[in-house]
């Protein structure tokens, strides 16, 4: 197995009681303990967050510069992908109030937006969506086809790993070599489009990731697609700083996120984040780059650019699939959810396997978050209706120190608010393997969650 060698360990927690009206008593305490294992294991910060009904919990280990400074709960980290959740959930707004639909037309909605970038940025190679990648292709192209990534658009992101038997396969990543070329230059939107690998380069019909799946394309050019739809809601005389992307959020969530428009982390958060990939450098070797001065961090716009703490982004999922279901109406919110068999739903990731449990235990949805330094997950867990988030500074081929992180997370919520001791390891299995394995909840309709 490339670079991710096999990492076990195990825990089980001592069931400590809960506290009417608050989280679990001891569930802080166990969320540190492995803040500070997981910190330990893969030399970076964690930051792990926690909701339910009744309240939170917070935990934070490790430095944020890689040297002296310590994590804190309240430190921002950049979400990459996490973002996807908001730009579904406002597009499932609009859906709700009969602005869209989902099997609505997606040219004619962005084509006058582009077409008046155009004309006021001479620099632009494109008007329209037809211009990028023919009238044929995206005459059909629909608003569910991007949020569902089963459509032909070109990923921006060049990032392409290497997965057990490729054999000689080398990890090769343009983009990231760009911008680490040129750091202080970010790229907006229309030039990512105007890329090389993007422009002309329609993928055709998705095929699935595994057998019995549906087609399945990941690309974040979706995302930015369905920014420039929520844009041209607002105007099409508008530019892409223009867009409210918090206009949906409850005030006490909007306070807490950043949406990073333009420049390096350093502007938005003292958490440095550190490449540790093996992409464009030698076989057997990987990156020790740390990017908290790279502005291309937050390539993607409405795909990849909200800094926040790990709380925010709890909060943030807690009333997106939660209870209060503010941003859509939870019959919209429904839509999104990914069936059993999909790895994918409408911006929303099956983490079913993340948790370690099957069953009504075992259902989790939410996002994986991926960009250049920094990676987390975010989760729903409606069996127990509770949200967590965990947060790191690193980035690695197979993203796992965040699954890691949360499997033994989402068990310890389970051990408290069940009253049962779960015991669970984690080992490394690739990048969507469900690596967490846990001692199975025996499903008790008797127990209530306290």
């Amino acid at each position: 197995m490339p670079r991710s060698c096999r990492f076990t360990q195990s825990l089980a927690w001592v069931l400590l009681g809960t506290a009417a009206g608050a989280t679990p008593e001891g569930l802080e305490a166990a969320l540190q303990s492995i803040a500070t294992k997981e910190s330990a294991k893969y030399n970076c910060a964690v930051s792990i967050a926690y909701r339910d009904a009744k309240g939170r919990a917070m935990a934070a280990a490790g430095t944020v510069d890689g040297k002296s400074l310590a994590a804190g709960v309240h430190d921002g980290y950049a979400f990459g992908s996490v973002t996807k959740v908001l730009t579904g959930a406002s597009i499932m707004r609009l859906v709700s109030e009969g602005h869209l639909k989902l099997h609505s037309k997606v040219a004619p909605l962005v084509d006058p937006l582009l077409a008046a970038m155009a004309k006021r940025d001479s620099e632009q190679g494109f008007s329209s969506l037809a211009d990028l990648w023919g009238a044929d292709n995206v005459t059909g192209l629909t608003i569910k086809e991007l949020l569902s990534m089963q459509s032909g658009v070109p990923d921006f992101d060049t990032a392409t790993p290497c997965f057990p038997g490729q054999g000689s396969c080398v990890p090769a990543d343009a983009l990231r070599e760009d911008l680490y070329t040129n750091p202080s230059q970010g790229i907006s939107p229309t030039r990512l489009l105007d890329v090389a690998w993007v422009k002309n380069r329609w993928r055709g019909p998705c095929k699935p990731y595994m057998p019995g799946m549906s087609g399945f394309c990941y690309s974040s050019t979706n995302f930015m697609l369905l920014g420039m739809v929520l844009l041209a809601h607002q105007g099409t005389d508008k530019s892409f700083k223009d867009l409210d992307q918090a206009v949906y959020l409850p005030t006490y969530v909007k306070e807490s996120l950043k949406f990073a428009m333009a420049g390096p982390p350093l502007k938005y958060t003292p958490v440095h984040g550190f490449d540790r990939t093996s992409y464009n450098v030698p076989k057997g070797q990987h990156n020790d780059h740390d990017n908290w001065n790279v502005s291309g961090v937050f390539s993607g716009w409405t795909a990849s650019d909200i800094v926040a703490p790990a709380s925010g982004i709890t909060d943030l999922i807690w009333e997106v699939y939660g209870p209060p279901s503010s941003i859509a109406p939870k019959e919209f919110i429904d839509k999104m959810l990914p069936s059993e068999s999909a790895i994918y739903g409408l911006a929303t990731f099956n983490l079913d396997r993340n948790t370690g449990q099957k069953g009504k235990y075992g259902k989790a949805y939410g996002h994986l978050g991926a960009t250049y330094g920094y990676q987390s997950v975010t989760a729903y867990f409606p069996g127990l209706e509770i949200a967590i988030t965990v947060a790191t500074n690193i980035e690695r081929d197979y993203q796992e120190q965040p699954a890691d992180a949360l499997c033994f997370a989402y068990n310890a919520a389970a051990s408290l608010l069940l009253t049962r001791t779960i015991t669970c390891t984690y080992s490394s299995e690739g990048y969507f393997s469900g690596g967490c394995k846990c001692d199975p909840i025996e499903v008790d309709e008797t127990i209530l969650v306290v």
